[in-house]
């Protein structure tokens, strides 16, 4: 088989990885294939009429404000990051420019929308015999390189000794390559990287390129780490569920499965209001004298203009019936994705206890939660690799925070804090954490009946 061949896997998901993140791209990706996502009647040949239909539709994002809502809620609070020395990783960790931070917002995005992806640690080929300090100078360092579900189109796993190992990867990259005859000519060539364990479990990497209409392998390298060759291919999956190769859930899958058919639901409602959406005048019991008459004189229509008519006619005005069936369609549609999780951060609290307040928001946000904790352990991998090919900073750690969940308090809990602090069952000192923090502190049960009684005696 050829070097582009996919993975059987990976060909059962490509459209649904590609819908989702059409769905995650909003209005215009959507717009942009409308026979994809809208019903074309088989018996209706009249194209016309159908892109006049797709384009009255109307899409609305809910899909990619709930990407974008989970992401900022993940980051509401700035991940903590002990270099230990390997500094570049702030500003430029992958060699393009992005950070660290960065990466691992390009990575959720791409664990929401697709459950998958990967993080791949590489090294730019240097001799052996080079310092930490001139690869310093020469600006040698190691990066960290994101790839989405669709950029792994290959891969396979081996048992050496007593666990399984990566022992192939196959990871699809775009590249432009600078046009001889025009350097605005925008040439974009497929390459693919292959990430290899050997017979002897030795690690190589070998560039393969369509540029000439026939694919071409590059040299075939062996990446050292202190001198020797790796013994395990320096690439994480990132997955929904499992950091491993199997394929995980899509989490918004089903909220944008609901979105698109709220779409579709959308265009119907638009056509019938656009088809039968305006009044229909008409004139019963004319003669043809009448009706010669009335079209060579015109008829005007307002309360200004007096309409005469022969005895027995009458005038009136026809309208349809709104499309019901469509609009509440739309509407329970709209109501399952908001139970979806479609406005993250709303909350209806009633009487509820702060307790099943607090646990109601850690049940919604699980799925996120999960998604944040295999990031940061591909994190604890990668800075390793990197500390192996920079020969130190092995105490670099890279975490972002998974309390979000409770870190947003309403008012109806400001008020059930203040009522406890008001019975004294919670210090002032601890609702003044909760309101100023919007978390709940862990306090001892001993040490805030110390607070109470020390509050107490401050105003005797």
């Amino acid at each position: 088989m050829a070097v582009n061949t996919p993975n059987a896997a990976y060909s059962s998901m490509v459209d649904r990885w590609q819908t989702m993140n059409d769905v995650c791209d909003g209005s215009p990706a959507i717009k942009q294939h409308p026979y994809k996502y809208l019903p074309y009647p088989e018996c209706d040949d009249d194209s016309k009429r159908f892109m006049q239909y797709a384009k009255r539709a109307v899409f609305y994002e809910v899909t990619k404000d709930t990407l974008q809502g989970h992401i900022g809620l993940a980051f509401s609070e700035d991940p903590t990051f002990s270099t230990d020395g390997m500094d570049f990783l702030k500003n430029n960790a992958d060699g393009a420019g992005r950070s660290i931070y960065q990466l691992n917002q390009i990575a959720l995005d791409g664990l929401l929308k697709n459950g998958r992806g990967g993080f791949l640690v590489d090294h730019p080929s240097v001799g052996d015999n080079i310092s930490k300090a001139q690869a310093e100078s020469l600006g040698v360092r190691p990066v960290i390189v994101y790839y989405d579900a669709l950029s792994i189109i290959n891969w396979r796993v081996k048992k050496v000794g007593g666990e399984y190992r990566l022992s192939l990867v196959v990871l699809k990259e775009v590249v432009n390559v600078v046009d001889a005859d025009d350097e605005f000519k925008d040439n974009s060539v497929n390459t693919y990287r292959v990430l290899r364990l050997d017979e002897e479990n030795r690690y190589s990497v070998q560039v393969y390129s369509d540029e000439s209409g026939q694919m071409i392998a590059g040299d075939l390298i062996y990446p050292t780490r202190q001198g020797k060759t790796w013994d395990i291919i320096p690439f994480t999956f990132l997955g929904s569920q499992v950091n491993d190769s199997s394929i995980n859930d899509i989490p918004l899958e089903p909220l944008a499965n609901l979105n698109l058919a709220h779409y579709r639901n959308s265009a119907e409602y638009e056509d019938s209001a656009f088809l039968c959406g305006q009044v229909q005048p008409y004139i019963n019991e004319l003669d043809e004298a009448w009706r010669d008459h009335l079209e060579q004189q015109g008829v005007k229509l307002g309360s200004r203009d007096i309409l005469m008519l022969p005895s027995g006619a009458s005038f009136g005005f026809a309208q349809a019936n709104p499309n019901m069936v469509a609009k509440e369609a739309m509407d329970s549609k709209m109501a399952h994705m908001q139970q979806s999780g479609a406005k993250v951060l709303e909350q209806a609290i009633g009487n509820k206890t702060a307790t099943q307040v607090d646990e109601e928001k850690s049940t919604r946000n699980s799925v996120l939660s999960l998604c944040v904790s295999n990031l940061n352990e591909a994190n604890e991998y990668t800075l390793k690799w990197c500390a192996d090919f920079y020969g130190g900073g092995y105490d670099a750690k890279f975490t972002i925070k998974q309390d979000f969940a409770r870190g947003q308090v309403t008012l109806e809990e400001l008020k059930f804090y203040n009522e406890l602090a008001l019975q004294e069952r919670i210090s002032w000192q601890t609702f003044h954490e909760i309101r100023t923090t919007g978390k709940i502190p862990e306090i001892d049960y001993d040490a805030e009946q110390l607070l109470i009684e020390a509050q107490r005696d401050n105003m005797a």
